[in-house]
Formats: structure tokens, sequence, C-alpha cells
């Protein structure tokens, strides 16, 4: 009976002993992982924020001019922001601005925020449009009224390459 109890331990050993190698294996690797996952840089970020000053005038002819029946995409808040996207972002010359992926952060009765990322994901466009209570008298209704743009904050992240 005692060879028998000898042997059963020689061979748990013998199955124990890769499964506790793999174990320290992992363990080790893990704790590599760790170390040089908190060792890297994060992304260095740079933010622009560029807030339009209105011209009241200017944008109440720019309503009467929609209102005669021209240029009605001014009256689609995501639409305003793309082509005031395309104004600013020298970078998007030869990009079709409609293909850029855009999320809709947020949209109330007279404010909406836009967000376009660049392809690359170098670039964030974060844009806010607004419909100002002031233009109602010359709109007529508040689906009538255009959206204006009110800022824009750009942020860039450095790439490593």
């Amino acid at each position: 009976m005692s060879s028998r109890i000898a042997e059963a331990g020689v061979g748990s050993v013998r199955t124990m002993l890769p499964v506790m190698l793999r174990i320290a294996f992992s363990v080790m690797l893990w704790t590599l992982g760790c170390g040089m996952k908190l060792a890297a840089e994060p992304a260095k970020e740079h933010r622009k924020v560029y807030t339009f000053a209105v011209d009241r005038a200017q944008a109440e002819n720019l309503q009467r001019w929609v209102n005669a029946g021209h240029d009605s995409w001014c009256r689609d808040p995501q639409l305003a922001a793309t082509a005031t996207l395309r104004r600013i972002a020298e970078e998007l010359e030869g990009v079709e601005v409609a293909s850029l992926p855009v999320e809709q952060e947020q949209r109330q009765k007279t404010e909406a925020i836009y967000t376009f990322h660049s392809l690359d994901g170098s670039r964030t466009y974060r844009m806010t449009v607004r419909r100002h209570a002031w233009l109602l008298p010359t709109a007529g209704s508040l689906q009538r009224m255009i959206w204006v743009p009110e800022k824009v904050e750009i942020v860039t992240r450095e790439t490593l390459d």
C-alpha cells in the first residue's frame, strides 16, 4: 500500500509542475504588461475654442434671404454646422465633409451641438449652432428660423509616428 501512495505522489507532482509554471509565467507577463501600460504617456491634446461674433443685422438679412426661398439648408442644424466646418477647417478642403463621422450630442429647440471627427482620428470638431429668439419676428415661426453658428471647439491629438 505504501508503494501506491508514493507513486501517486510522484505522478501528481509531474502533472502539477507544468500547471504551476504556466500560472507563474502568466502572472509575470501580466505584471510586465501592467508596468508598460502605466509607463506609457497619455496622448496630448490641444484645445482651441472659437466663438463666432453674431451680427444681428446680417443674420436678419440672411433670414429674409432664406424666407425668399434661397439657401433653405440654413434651417437644418446639421447642414448649418457642416457648412461652418467647411469654412473653418482648411485641412478638409479636399475631403467631402458629409463623409466625416458625425455625432449629435444635443438638440433642443434653439441649440444643437454636433461633433465631427477627422478621418485619421487626429482632430475633433465640436460645433454649436443656435436659433436666436430675436429672429422669430423675421422668420415668422420657429421651424422657419435659421441656425447660426455660435462656437466651435477643435481638439487636436498628437500622434506618435
